[in-house]
């Protein structure tokens, strides 16, 4: 899936791909951020971006690819 196609799935209906993708344990993890007082924190930002980094990580792309392609779309996303 191309990036452009990735962000308009987002823009159509972004709560299916946290619905479908977000992984086991990150509201748990989210929780332990925002309970820790140290970092502000967007929950559904937080959400959004390990949705898609594990989407990209299920078609295959290496970790560190995944990171920073879910960063540059989430940037796209809030421009």
């Amino acid at each position: 899936m191309s990036r452009t196609d990735l962000l308009m799935w987002i823009q159509r209906d972004g709560s299916s791909i946290v619905g479908r993708f977000l992984p086991l344990g990150a509201r748990a993890e989210l929780d332990g951020v925002i309970r820790d007082g140290r970092h502000e924190v967007d929950s559904d930002a937080y959400l959004m971006f390990v949705s898609i980094r594990a989407l990209l990580r299920k078609g295959g792309m290496a970790s560190c690819d995944s990171d920073r392609e879910a960063g540059q779309i989430m940037a796209l996303l809030n421009a």
